[in-house]
């Protein structure tokens, strides 16, 4: 599919960077009048289960009458899944005349806005206009420094932290520690704080930071089971966390309301071509050892996994945890990464669009195996798109309705 002209312009603003600092996007979005400022917001920051997360509270919402605006990072197929209202994507044509909009005011900032802050800025501009009276915002990087904290500032119900563990360490700091400073950071804007159990090193961070900050800090236990449309046992956390965020906008939500999420790529089965398909964008080892943990509890005749990951990443740490599972381990390297690594086990494809990585996935699944698509979201998007492209959820994603 061709990538309009708008839309290229928009993705060659990651040749920017990270822009770690709000000043920017702070004057621009003065300069737009402030959008969605006066909106409740549940802010969801941590490490893994974020999205997971912000679609259950969404969900949980809009089931209990609420007209929700949901912004998540990244997409899977369409740039407009990161920004949804009453379930619904934003159409390629309201998302180009949001972004111009920033971009009008762009001069208003010290400096061109990052491909992430044009976005934000975009859905904040959606949800003020929408008609929705509750925001669900998933935190990009990090959070003390993360522009979805525009959204949150003066109207933040409440803030959720999901497990932190180690990743981003070249923005973040090179410990769990560092990373849960600075996440907790935003505790700054005094909304009550909710966390996943976490390990010990980001547990004192959290207690410490909500104490400097004179904010209430509760911990949530694991609901004795997932939301039904969600796998993974890890999701009796995030489901947790869900509830306990979304009762602070609408208290009469109870766990049933969880059920029947749609979150594509977070241990999504399908049957295909005569065998399964399974998507997963963990990709880091926190997120891997998840997926491992749930395919080794649903054993399989045949069975292997296909990984790719961008360079930033610890691509041994999640091979390693791969490779305990003990079947064939294929590997591709991504955009940023012309070259991979192999090792005892794993075979390395050229690319995505290897003709025998085609060949191998279409006979796996002519056996009647399963495939385990793995890691970037880039990855299991492109192959997501592919072996679904007839299912209307490959096409154009919607939020739990």
């Amino acid at each position: 599919m061709d990538v309009p002209r708008w839309q290229q312009a928009l993705f060659e603003r990651r040749n920017l960077g990270v822009k770690l600092d709000l000043v920017a996007v702070r004057a621009v979005h003065a300069a737009l009048g402030s959008p969605a400022r006066r909106i409740p917001a549940i802010h969801v920051l941590g490490t893994n289960g974020k999205g997971s997360t912000s679609a259950m509270v969404a969900h949980a919402l809009t089931r209990r009458g609420r007209r929700v605006g949901l912004y998540t990072s990244p997409h899977l197929h369409r740039v407009g899944e990161r920004v949804r209202i009453a379930g619904v994507p934003r159409s390629d044509d309201e998302l180009q005349a949001l972004c111009d909009r920033v971009l009008a005011a762009e001069g208003a900032g010290p400096r061109p806005l990052s491909f992430f802050e044009v976005l934000t800025l975009a859905a904040l501009l959606a949800f003020e206009t929408g008609g929705v009276d509750a925001l669900v915002l998933e935190a990009g990087l990090g959070g003390r420094l993360d522009a979805t904290r525009l959204g949150a500032q003066g109207n933040i119900a409440a803030t959720l932290f999901t497990p932190i563990a180690l990743d981003h360490m070249a923005y973040l700091g090179p410990t769990v520690a560092a990373i849960a400073g600075e996440k907790a950071a935003v505790m700054e804007d005094g909304a009550p704080a909710i966390s996943a159990p976490q390990a010990a090193e980001a547990e004192a961070v959290l207690r410490a930071t909500a104490t400097a900050y004179g904010v209430p800090l509760t911990f949530v236990e694991p609901l004795a089971r997932g939301p039904i449309g969600l796998a993974g046992a890890h999701q009796r956390v995030n489901a947790a966390l869900a509830l306990a965020g979304a009762r602070v906008l609408a208290p009469e939500v109870v766990a049933e309301d969880l059920d029947g999420v749609v979150w594509p790529g977070r241990i999504e089965r399908h049957a295909v071509g005569g065998g399964a398909v399974v998507f997963d964008v963990g990709h880091n080892p926190h997120g891997i050892a998840a997926l491992v943990e749930h395919l080794r509890a649903s054993p399989v005749a045949e069975r292997a996994v296909l990984f790719g990951c961008l360079a930033d990443k610890d691509a041994a740490g999640m091979i390693a945890a791969l490779a305990t599972l003990g079947c064939p381990l294929w590997r591709v390297p991504l955009e940023d990464a012309a070259v991979v690594a192999g090792g005892p086990g794993v075979r390395v494809f050229s690319g995505v669009d290897d003709d025998e990585l085609a060949s191998a996935r279409a006979a796996l699944l002519a056996r009647g195996g399963e495939l385990v698509v793995c890691g970037s979201h880039h990855l299991v998007g492109r192959i997501r798109g592919e072996l679904l492209d007839a299912a209307a959820d490959a096409r154009a994603l919607s939020d739990p309705r």
